[in-house]
């Protein structure tokens, strides 16, 4: 079998026995006799033969070499497509899509719609500057009505001074001029109603008047032009009247309002127009 080998490689690469054997280094009949099966080269030969043909020596005895299957390697990507969840709102102010009904915040005021995250935000915002207003209101009630209470005093006593009047309306000037430092820090303050009170009643003083029906002669519009600035004379003491009386009222209630609003602005400064 090896013989019938070594003569097919020979005729293949066109050597003669004689060119082989000089090749191996061994005798042209030694090759011979290998051809016709009569004796088999020894092992060193026989790798000698496999390294000048450049072949295994198993393919030599004729066993060929199993050819390795090429293994293929297949890559499959899959998609995994996700339920993707309905938007149910939009966010006005980051404008980030809202999915859950939970964070939508609708506020009423702002007609709008926030997610729970901005409307934190936005009411962190507005606690903030709601507090520094409502120490700023304080600090600004103490200030100005204390400076123009000193001032009215001031009014108050040298005019009743200088008139010379008796101790009593002294007393009773002073006293008046003291209520106008509970008056005017219950207004700087604005969290409590004594600004609508007297707004409210000096507003009594602006009533519709009737109208005038006259006949379209001198007599007729001398009488409606009199009438008119009667009417408007009497409207106007009328406001004043009202607006004095609208002052006096907040004057003496200011003075049972000013404690409950000064404890309320000291405990709660960020609230503000917000009735006791």
């Amino acid at each position: 079998m090896i013989g019938e080998k070594i003569k097919e490689l020979r005729v293949k690469n066109n050597l003669t026995q004689k060119e082989l054997a000089k090749k191996l280094c061994v005798t042209a009949q030694a090759v011979s006799r290998w051809e016709n099966g009569e004796v088999e080269p020894s092992v060193s030969t026989i790798q000698e033969i496999s390294s000048l043909f450049n072949v295994s020596v198993d393919s030599l005895f004729g066993k060929e070499t199993p050819v390795e299957k090429e293994v293929v390697t297949q890559v499959v990507t899959q998609y995994v497509e996700k339920e993707s969840r309905p938007v149910l709102a939009v966010c006005e102010i980051c404008n980030k899509p809202i999915y859950d009904g939970k964070d939508i915040v609708r506020n009423g005021r702002m007609k709008s719609v926030h997610c729970a995250e901005c409307e934190r935000k936005r009411q962190e915002k507005l606690y903030k500057e709601n507090y520094e207003h409502g120490i700023l209101q304080r600090k600004r009630s103490f200030l100005w009505s204390g400076v123009i209470t000193g001032i009215v005093l001031i009014i108050a006593l040298a005019v009743t001074i200088a008139n010379n009047l008796d101790v009593g309306i002294v007393i009773a000037s002073a006293v008046g001029s003291l209520l106008v430092f509970p008056f005017l820090s219950c207004l700087f303050l604005e969290n409590n109603f004594v600004m609508d009170m007297v707004c409210g009643i000096s507003s009594w003083g602006f009533i519709k008047l009737p109208g005038l029906i006259f006949s379209l002669d001198l007599d007729g519009i001398i009488w409606f032009i009199t009438v008119k600035l009667m009417f408007w004379i009497l409207g106007f003491i009328f406001s004043v009247v009202c607006f004095f009386l609208a002052i006096g009222v907040g004057l003496v209630v200011s003075v049972f309002v000013y404690p409950f609003a000064l404890r309320k602005n000291l405990k709660n400064p960020e609230l503000s127009n917000d009735f006791i």
